[in-house]
């Protein structure tokens, strides 16, 4: 009896399962890191853009002269942009305002607007309420004035995923040394 060297179906159609089996399960493992890394770096955007306003303004707000802002002596009254005095004698108001479509975190001065957040980032789409923005300013007797401020920042446009949008509310209070 002569012995046919090879493979017979059943063993071909096994060994084909099980190598598609496996490459179905390397694609998932390559899509779910390739998500996960999507969104670790859009959420890296969104907290450094978070970051370096609350610092800019932090910095801007401390060393001020005054501020302008509406105050009361619990903190009830929000507003949607606040003015300081800086120690050069000029007005800066912190405010959300439109750059085209996105709505940014904008420090509006005599000489400029300088936008504190990128055009990557959006303050909550398409306009500036307070959701997007607020302050709340408290004066209290005999203790220098500070401010709350408390904002939202998202990736700009919608994500169809909701697993990839990327969104971080960022809140501070802030003391003025010099009031």
């Amino acid at each position: 009896m002569k012995k046919n060297k090879g493979f017979t179906l059943i063993e071909l159609l096994v060994s084909v399962a099980i190598v598609s089996g496996l490459g179905v399960l390397l694609a998932q493992a390559f899509f779910t890191t390739s998500r996960s890394n999507t969104k670790v770096e859009r959420m890296t955007d969104v907290k450094q853009n978070g970051e370096y306003t609350l610092a800019v303004m932090d910095r801007m707000i401390r060393n001020a002269r005054t501020l302008t802002a509406t105050c009361s002596s619990d903190g009830s009254v929000a507003t949607l942009s606040a003015a300081i005095v800086n120690p050069d004698g000029l007005t800066t108001t912190f405010m959300c305002q439109m750059d085209g479509s996105i709505s940014r975190l904008a420090s509006v001065s005599a000489s400029a607007t300088e936008y504190l957040t990128s055009n990557a980032v959006t303050l909550g789409g398409t306009s500036c309420d307070t959701d997007s923005l607020v302050f709340y300013c408290t004066a209290i007797a005999q203790v220098p004035r500070s401010l709350k401020v408390s904002f939202q920042v998202s990736q700009k446009g919608t994500p169809v995923d909701q697993f990839e949008k990327a969104s971080t509310t960022f809140q501070t209070s802030i003391g003025i040394r010099s009031q």
